[in-house]
C-alpha cells in the first residue's frame, strides 16, 4: 500500500506529488521525479508558517544526511488568491511519512517547533516591539494624544494577533512518529 499526497505549494506554478512505497519517496515535480530513501532521512521539522488571513499554514521540512531538503505544506494553492487548507490529506500524509521514515531510519530526529536560534529571535524581537510599543502608548497618552495611544493599542493588538501563534508554535521540542504536534497540524473538521 503506498500512501500520496499532492498540493501545489505556491501560487504560481505546478503541482507536486509525494508517494511512500515502502522505504522510498517517491517526489514527482511534474518537470522531475526523484527517488528518496527514507532511511537516509536525518531530521523531520514541522511548523507554523502565518498565512494569509484567516488561513493556517504548516509545513514539513524533511532533510537528508546528504543536506538535501524538501517540503510540503498544509496549502494548496488554486490561483494568485485562492489557497484551500488540505486538512485531512496533510494530517494523514505527515503521519504515514513520519512513521515510514522512523521505521527506516530510527535515528532520525522529529522535532516540532523552529531552530532555537531562530525560534529565540523571533520572541525576542516581538517583546521589544510590544515594549516599544507599550512605550509609545505610555508616552502618547501623557502628552494627551490620545489617537495616537489608540493607534498605537491598535498595533499591538494587531501584532499579538500575527506573531503570538508564531512564537507559541514553534518552540522547539521533540516529538515521536506515533505522536505528531497535533498543534502544528491542520485542525480535523
Amino acid at each position: 500500500m503506498s500512501q500520496t499526497y499532492t498540493h501545489n505549494p505556491r501560487p504560481i506554478g505546478g503541482p507536486i506529488s509525494f508517494a511512500i512505497k515502502g522505504d522510498r519517496l517517491i517526489v514527482d515535480s511534474g518537470r522531475k521525479v526523484n527517488e528518496v530513501r527514507l532511511g537516509a532521512v536525518e531530521t523531520v521539522r514541522m511548523t507554523y508558517e502565518p498565512g494569509r488571513i484567516g488561513q493556517r499554514s504548516f509545513r514539513t521540512k524533511v532533510t537528508m544526511k546528504d543536506g538535501k531538503a524538501f517540503t510540503f505544506g498544509s496549502l494548496h494553492w488554486r490561483s494568485l488568491i485562492e489557497a484551500q487548507e488540505m486538512t485531512t490529506e496533510y494530517r494523514a500524509f505527515a503521519q504515514s511519512l513520519c512513521a515510514a521514515i522512523a521505521r527506516a531510519n530510527p535515528q532520525a530526529r522529529l522535532v516540532a517547533g523552529k531552530p532555537w536560534w531562530l525560534w529565540f529571535s523571533t520572541a525576542a524581537v516581538a517583546i521589544l516591539s510590544l515594549l516599544a510599543t507599550a512605550y509609545l502608548i505610555w508616552q502618547a497618552l501623557r502628552m494627551g494624544a490620545t489617537g495616537i495611544a489608540l493607534m498605537g493599542a491598535l498595533l499591538a493588538m494587531v501584532g499579538i494577533w500575527q506573531i503570538e501563534p508564531m512564537v507559541r508554535l514553534n518552540k522547539p521540542r521533540p516529538f515521536s512518529s506515533g505522536a505528531l504536534p497535533d498543534d502544528l497540524m491542520p485542525k480535523a473538521v
